[in-house]
């Protein structure tokens, strides 16, 4: 297949409605081999008709995104889990926005996987991938986006995922600001403590109390147990301040959003 049927076969592509299509599928779709379709992904990318964020996946540009060299995440990162394999969901700053909550432009696509994925850039997009082994075990919900569905993190796993690292939405201060705009149901937040380390579920009920006032958090002090071990620090690595927070076990070590 030369050149000029290439591209319109990209044109056809486009369409027909496809996002995304690997190698193999080009080869077939071409009647050509695979180290024809190299060549012209190759090219193809090099003019902004296609980009690969993953070995051996490629995603179609429309021409008003060809400024960028990418499309938005949202419109390839299913295809691109399900080809790498592995589950995954919508985390962080990026699930929270999806719910709602968002005070500032996300400089990054977050996504919690199954396996170790390598963060990548795709043209204006950056994607950061955090792996956790206990992926299935949390809450996520199916969300339509631009080319299909998507897996999204539950306000109340975001929240917790949140409150267990802190970094990735920003900060304390960030949090204390975001999360009072997450829909959290209080009987689906006790659920997902069940399954999360004790420090993470006293720093997102420390948040909580700060942040959604009206909420009944009785349900989390099990799960918190603030009378045992050693209070948790409200921001990790950081020094003790010895203003604890006795209700929840959490040593608030940082300023922001208030003292205990």
């Amino acid at each position: 297949m030369d050149t000029i049927s290439f591209r319109r076969l990209w044109d056809d592509l486009l369409a027909e409605g496809c996002v995304a299509i690997t190698s193999e599928e080009i080869a077939k779709r071409a009647g050509t081999s695979l180290e024809s379709v190299y060549v012209a992904t190759h090219r193809a990318v090099s003019e902004r008709l296609l980009f690969s964020p993953a070995r051996g996946l490629h995603v179609l540009v429309p021409p008003e995104y060809r400024t960028w060299g990418s499309v938005p995440a949202d419109w390839f990162i299913d295809d691109m889990m399900s080809h790498l394999g592995t589950p995954y969901y919508i985390a962080y700053l990026s699930a929270a926005a999806r719910h709602g909550a968002s005070h500032q432009a996300a400089q990054q696509f977050q996504v919690v996987t199954g396996k170790r994925v390598k963060s990548r850039t795709a043209g204006r997009v950056k994607l950061r991938f955090y792996s956790c082994s206990s992926i299935t075990a949390r809450a996520i919900e199916l969300q339509n986006g631009p080319t299909g569905l998507l897996k999204v993190a539950t306000p109340e796993t975001c929240l917790l995922d949140l409150a267990e690292n802190s970094d990735a939405g920003g900060g304390v201060a960030t949090l204390v600001e975001l999360i009072g705009e997450l829909p959290i149901d209080g009987d689906a937040l006790v659920d997902a403590a069940a399954t999360r380390p004790r420090a993470a579920v006293r720093r997102a009920a420390w948040l909580l109390a700060r942040t959604q006032p009206q909420l009944d958090l009785v349900g989390l002090e099990r799960h918190a147990a603030p009378g045992v071990g050693r209070p948790t620090p409200l921001v990790a690595g950081q020094p003790p301040s010895g203003r604890i927070d006795r209700r929840w076990g959490v040593d608030v070590n940082t300023t922001a959003g208030g003292t205990s």
